[in-house]
């Protein structure tokens, strides 16, 4: 398994785009959260924030939703990387067709467009910070179309369903967790 170093090494050679590095930060941030609450081991829990962290390796390459995260996984797989992270990184994007089969696959889904959804609420707020933001919050800005409409409202849904949370609990918990990155991404 590749270091965290090689990890972030890699996201930046593929990603010259800031936000498309903060935001690997902000869903490793969450899912490495995720997997510590549910009591997993630092090895898992780092290996799990690895996945989330290159989940969108491929993203500014190659956007196509056709082919993103396949080229990503076949990256990864070629580097050496687990499995389990291969697969999550293939299983994140839905037009693949690839199912979600583990915790990891649906964690990765669940904060991959709910980290991004926070971070456009957070940019709403007066202070501008990501612990400002609250679920009435989340709900309050789904309901207008117009406001981050790149964000598939469903998606936001259906993740939260698929590691069994409603989404307020969903936007809590992910707030809680990204405030560990709150700063390095200027939120």
């Amino acid at each position: 398994m590749p270091s965290r170093e090689a990890a972030v090494a890699l996201l930046h050679d593929w990603n010259a785009n800031p936000s498309l590095r903060k935001h690997g930060l902000l869903v490793e941030a969450a899912v490495r959260g995720y997997a510590t609450d549910d009591g997993l081991d630092p090895d898992t829990v780092d290996r799990w924030g690895i996945a989330g962290l290159l989940h969108d390796l491929d993203y500014e390459r190659f956007p196509d939703p056709a082919t993103h995260g396949a080229i990503a996984a076949d990256e990864l797989e070629r580097l050496g990387y687990p499995d389990e992270v291969v697969h999550a990184v293939r299983a994140h994007n839905d037009t693949l067709g690839v199912p979600r089969t583990s915790r990891l696959d649906h964690l990765v889904y669940a904060c991959d467009e709910l980290a991004g959804f926070l971070v456009a609420v957070a940019l709403m707020r007066p202070s501008r910070r990501l612990a400002d933001v609250a679920p009435e919050h989340v709900r309050k800005r789904m309901k207008d179309k117009a406001f981050a409409r790149a964000v598939p409202r469903e998606m936001l849904l259906a993740g939260a369903a698929e590691i069994g949370l409603g989404l307020d609990d969903h936007a809590k918990r992910m707030v809680r967790y990204l405030g560990v990155v709150a700063p390095e991404v200027g939120l």
